[in-house]
C-alpha cells in the first residue's frame, strides 16, 4: 500500500480532527456501505466499495476502474453526499480529541497529540505505539533543509524504528547529549545513526561521553573545536524531538550508569520530577541543579527553549509528574502522549492547584 494511506494512525490531535471526518484515518473511523443502493454495477458505488471497504489507495482504485484518479476523487465524494457511504466516528477517538483540545489550551501547547490505547497495555506497548505515532508526526511535518536534533530512550529509539524509509531533502541530524557506551539500546548515537538512515538525513554525531569524570574534563572537551562545532549544529536547530526522563530507581541515567539509585533519591528530595537531556526540574517546571549537571555534555534547557518547536515523545503512569513539570516549565512545544497518561496529568495538574 503506497503512503497515501499507509502512514496514518489512529491518533487524535487538533491537526488530525479534518481528517477524521473525511475517513483518512484507520481505525478511527469506520464506512459502511449502504446494501439496498441499487445499481452496484454503478463506478461510483464500486469506487467507495474498493476505497472504504477493500483499502485500496485512489490510485489503485483508477487502475482497477481505468478511470483518472481525479475521476475517482470525484466519485468518491459523489457517493458520500449521495449517501452511498456513511461514515461515523467512533466515541473513543472523539473523546482522545478533545483530551487533545483541553491540554493544548490548559498548557498554552502548540499541539496535543493523544494516542488512544487500550485498558490492557503494558509500558512496552505503550511506547511502540508512542513511538508510532511519533514517527508519523515528524514525517508529516520536517521540512527539507531543516536541522533536527534528538535525544536518547526507550520511547525515542522506538520513534527511529517506525520511521518509514522517506528521504528528506537536506535534512541534517544533530546530538543534543554525548553517546553512552553501555545500554545500546537507548544510545542517542544509534538514535541520531538510525534516524538519519531512514530520512536519508546528513548526522552529526557527538564522539563524547555523556558523561564525563569532572567538570574540568567536561570544559577542556567544550573547547574543542570540533566538539563545539558539533555543539553549534544542535544550538541552532529547527526542531527538536525528545523524550521525558523520570525520577527514579531504573531512569535512564541510572540504567546507563551515570547516576547512582542514591543520587535520584536525593534529587527526589529536593524535589525533581523529571529531566530532558539529563536536565532536572521539578513538578513547577523549575530547575532542579544536580551534580550531573557539572559532567554531562548536553545542550541545556536555555538552549533547548531557543529551538522551537520541541515535540517531546511520552507516556507511561511513571512519566505523569515529569510531563506536568516539563509542559509547566514550557520545555516543550509539542506532546505526543498516551491518552491513560494524558488524563492523569490532567487530573494531577488540577489536584496540585486546589
Amino acid at each position: 500500500m503506497s503512503t497515501e494511506r499507509a502512514r496514518d494512525l489512529p491518533i487524535s490531535s487538533d491537526a488530525n480532527a479534518d481528517r477524521a471526518t473525511k475517513a483518512t484515518v484507520p481505525g478511527s473511523v469506520t464506512s459502511e456501505l449502504v446494501s439496498d443502493v441499487p445499481g452496484i454495477g454503478d463506478p461510483t458505488i464500486m469506487a467507495a466499495w474498493l476505497y472504504y471497504h477493500e483499502g485500496m489507495t485512489q490510485a489503485e482504485v483508477a487502475e482497477v476502474l481505468k478511470v483518472s484518479r481525479p475521476s475517482v476523487a470525484n466519485m468518491l465524494a459523489r457517493a458520500r453526499e449521495a449517501g452511498i457511504v456513511q461514515i461515523s466516528v467512533r466515541p473513543d477517538y472523539l473523546a482522545s480529541l478533545t483530551l487533545s483540545r483541553e491540554m493544548r489550551a490548559r498548557f498554552g501547547l502548540a499541539q496535543v497529540v493523544v494516542v488512544p490505547t487500550r485498558g490492557s497495555a503494558d509500558t512496552v506497548a505503550v511506547h511502540r505505539s508512542l513511538g508510532k505515532a511519533g514517527a508519523v508526526y515528524l514525517e508529516s511535518t520536517v521540512q527539507p533543509g531543516e536541522i533536527l536534533v534528538t535525544a536518547w530512550g526507550a520511547t525515542m529509539l522506538e520513534v527511529a524504528l517506525a520511521l518509514s524509509r522517506t528521504p528528506v531533502l537536506g535534512l541534517s541530524i544533530a546530538q543534543s547529549l554525548g553517546g553512552v557506551s553501555t545500554a545500546d539500546h537507548f544510545n542517542p548515537t544509534r538514535v541520531a545513526s538510525l534516524m538519519g538512515e531512514k530520512l536519508e538525513a546528513r548526522v552529526y554525531h557527538l564522539y563524547v561521553p555523556c558523561v564525563v569524570e569532572s567538570r574540568e574534563v567536561r570544559d577542556i572537551l567544550l573547547r574543542d573545536r570540533g566538539i563545539h562545532a558539533a555543539f553549534e549544529v544542535a544550538r541552532s536547530a529547527n526542531r527538536a524531538m525528545i523524550g521525558i526522563g523520570k525520577v527514579a530507581a531504573d531512569a535512564t541515567v541510572v540504567r546507563a550508569g551515570f547516576m547512582s539509585a542514591l543520587q535520584m533519591e536525593a534529587l527526589r528530595a529536593k524535589g525533581a520530577v523529571g529531566d530532558v537531556m539529563g536536565r532536572f526540574f521539578d513538578m513547577n517546571g523549575q530547575p532542579v541543579q544536580s551534580e550531573l549537571n557539572e559532567r554531562i555534555m548536553a545542550l541545556t534547557l536555555d538552549d533547548l527553549v531557543r529551538i522551537k518547536p520541541v515535540i517531546a515523545v511520552a507516556g507511561g503512569p511513571e512519566k505523569v509528574e515529569a510531563i506536568l513539570g516539563a509542559v509547566r516549565g514550557l520545555y516543550i512545544d509539542v506532546l505526543i502522549v498516551d491518552e491513560r497518561t494524558a488524563r492523569a496529568v490532567m487530573e494531577l495538574d488540577r489536584a496540585s492547584r486546589e
